[in-house]
């Protein structure tokens, strides 16, 4: 039974009580200790209110983590595209050099010989990186980046009858197909006038390449709260240079 002063009873005595029973000033359990200041925050209801907005803080930073993460993997799928774009676009350069399809001699007949292998060469790395690209594209949730993809699909489709001539076809998931044999046996002026000239097949793509590669470098800064921006306006190439393409930004 509490003690009273006066008729009124001690409050030190109350709180020595509590003290004693939960460990309040006991060097053994301090970090356990509760007292009468405990008690009426249980009472009033603000360590409810504490707990909720601990667990409420703790929600948010999980959040905030989740959102961070998010950024992070659609930043890096926008670079991706860039990547793929850069490569794609130095294919289209090399198929569009003259230099590719001057003669390199004359055979014992005086008949000018020209580099085949180097020719094949570039046509499959055209092909392999064009796939690449496709498929980084269908990665990304960007709308402007999607028409340009589709609108790369509609050329090449549009183009398949000189495609097939020097032995590229169309594959599943708009994948190219090159038949090797048939590329060495085709006529050097098909191949060159695919891709060469205003308004070729390989002019027409290289635009839509470049404008891509923008695209995508901007989506990339944007993704990860970029700001960096070059004196035209557009965002700086992410990461330093990366090919030819960033001297068109």
């Amino acid at each position: 039974m509490f003690m009273a002063v006066n008729g009124v009873y001690d409050s030190s005595n109350i709180s020595n009580l509590y003290n004693s029973i939960f460990g309040i000033g006991s060097s053994k359990d301090t970090g356990n200790s509760f007292g009468l200041s405990d008690l009426t925050m249980i009472q009033n209801g603000s360590y409810g209110k504490l707990m909720k907005a601990y667990y409420a803080t703790d929600k948010a930073g999980k959040s905030s983590e989740s959102t961070e993460t998010k950024e992070k993997e659609e930043q890096a799928k926008y670079v991706g595209v860039k990547s793929q774009a850069a490569a794609l676009n130095n294919s289209l350069e090399d198929l569009r050099s003259a230099s590719l399809y001057e003669p390199t001699g004359t055979d014992e007949n005086g008949a000018a010989v020209y580099d085949r292998d180097k020719i094949t060469k570039s046509i499959k790395d055209f092909v392999s990186n064009y796939n690449s690209f496709i498929k980084s594209t269908a990665d990304v949730d960007n709308v402007s980046l999607l028409r340009k993809s589709v609108n790369m699909v509609g050329s090449t489709s549009r183009n398949l009858s000189m495609l097939s001539k020097v032995g590229i076809t169309l594959g599943e998931n708009n994948q190219l197909v090159v038949n090797e044999d048939k590329l060495k046996s085709a006529k050097l002026t098909d191949i060159s006038s695919m891709f060469q000239g205003s308004g070729s097949y390989g002019d027409s793509l290289q635009s839509m390449t470049r404008q891509t590669y923008q695209l995508a470098n901007s989506q990339a800064y944007q993704s990860g709260s970029g700001s960096a921006y070059t004196y035209s306006g557009r965002y700086a190439a992410l990461g330093g240079a990366n090919g030819m393409l960033d001297r068109y930004l």
